[in-house]
């Protein structure tokens, strides 16, 4: 029975672990595109537009993402770099890549 609640309370601490660490990548990653793109950090969220942005320069978001590309220790192919259409596309590409280089 004490070794039932071990691994159960091992799942559960390594479950808050991984959804702490997913929040401080979206975090991290909405800190570099509000940096990058000179906008307020307030006003980046999920849904705000990255590379479907037509205000914003392409250079300006290939920028931002050589930068994220450095602080997450992650290779963005240039190919996939129309799949970034909001921040929170880009959000959820880096988590799953993160987590399939690290296993």
């Amino acid at each position: 029975m004490i070794i039932l609640y071990r691994l159960y309370f091992y799942k559960i601490k390594s479950m808050g672990a991984q959804m702490v660490k997913k929040a401080n990548t979206s975090q991290t990653i909405k800190a570099i595109i509000a940096k990058e793109c000179g906008m307020p950090i307030k006003q980046v969220t999920n849904s705000t537009l990255f590379m479907a942005n037509k205000d914003l320069p392409y250079f300006v978001c290939v920028d931002a993402l050589y930068t994220l590309e450095h602080r997450c220790n992650i290779k963005l192919p240039e190919s996939d770099y129309e799949q970034y259409n909001t921040v929170g596309d880009l959000a959820h590409y880096i988590v799953k890549h993160q987590k399939s280089q690290s296993k």
